[in-house]
């Protein structure tokens, strides 16, 4: 495993994690779009990451498959999760092929993965596929107004598109609309509601490095030596536009919870 996607790992588990009064408020949202009756419920999370989502139900008790790609992301997941591992299964494989048998699970969580598969429709298929009678899809997701990180990547958007490379914002929006659709057109009736809202502190610094790693997906199109570039002047640029690099700055966060269920 190169160090680089290890780096990049713990980056995304430090500056993307959820405090844990919210990170409690979303476990307790998902425990209660469960319906499973007589049995206890097994989850899985395609795309599990580092285990913001995961840990809160692992630590109640549920039994639980963590799917993801990435094998860095699925080690920092393994060592966070060292002493609740008797319920919980670790999954290498491809959302768009997962290797369970049909109707298996209680509950699919998906957290911000949508946006990153092309052929997003596949890997919904295989969601629901595994889904047992009465189960939920439960998608979430966060919004977040920071306006001087907005600040920050529209600079570096502009940078990126002196050297000739557009970027393509609001992919995630979007395909979450889309998904939607696609959902209502199988007959299901996606509910969406907000779950918790709250604020936090971030400084440039802690957004530069989030850019810096290509922790949004609106940056991994551009070729390294582009990104490189236009990281060295960014953070140029913010040095002179923020002064202190360390001085916070407020971030407003929401998570919402859609929760779709087979009859």
């Amino acid at each position: 495993m190169s160090s680089a996607l290890t780096r990049v790992a713990y980056a995304y588990d430090r500056l993307r994690a959820y405090p844990p009064e919210v990170a409690g408020r979303i476990a307790t949202g998902i425990a209660n779009a469960l319906q499973a009756r007589g049995e206890e419920p097994t989850l899985l999370e395609l795309g599990v990451g580092t285990g913001r989502i995961a840990l809160p139900l692992i630590a109640r008790g549920y039994r639980y498959i963590a799917l993801d790609s990435n094998p860095a992301m699925l080690e920092v997941f393994r060592q966070k999760a060292a002493g609740v591992m008797r319920k919980v299964r670790l999954l290498l494989a491809d959302a768009r092929d997962i290797p369970l048998p049909a109707e298996e699970v209680h509950g699919v969580i998906v957290v911000h993965l949508w946006h990153l598969l092309p052929d997003w429709p596949r890997a919904l298929a295989e969601a629901l596929r595994v889904l047992k009678p009465g189960g939920a899809l439960l998608e979430g997701w966060d919004q977040v107004e920071a306006e001087a990180e907005c600040r920050l990547q529209a600079r570096w958007q502009a940078l990126v598109a002196e050297e000739g490379f557009s970027v393509a914002r609001g992919v995630h929006r979007r395909r979450l609309a889309e998904v939607e659709e696609a959902l209502r057109r199988l007959g299901l009736r996606p509910k969406t509601r907000e779950v918790v809202a709250w604020r936090e502190e971030r400084t440039p610094r802690e957004a530069l490095e989030a850019l810096r790693e290509r922790l949004y997906s609106f940056t991994q199109g551009v070729p390294k030596e582009v990104h490189e570039r236009a990281m060295a002047r960014l953070a140029l640029w913010a040095e002179a536009e923020f002064g202190d690099l360390d001085r916070p700055f407020p971030v407003e966060k929401r998570f919402f919870l859609r929760v779709s269920r087979l009859t």
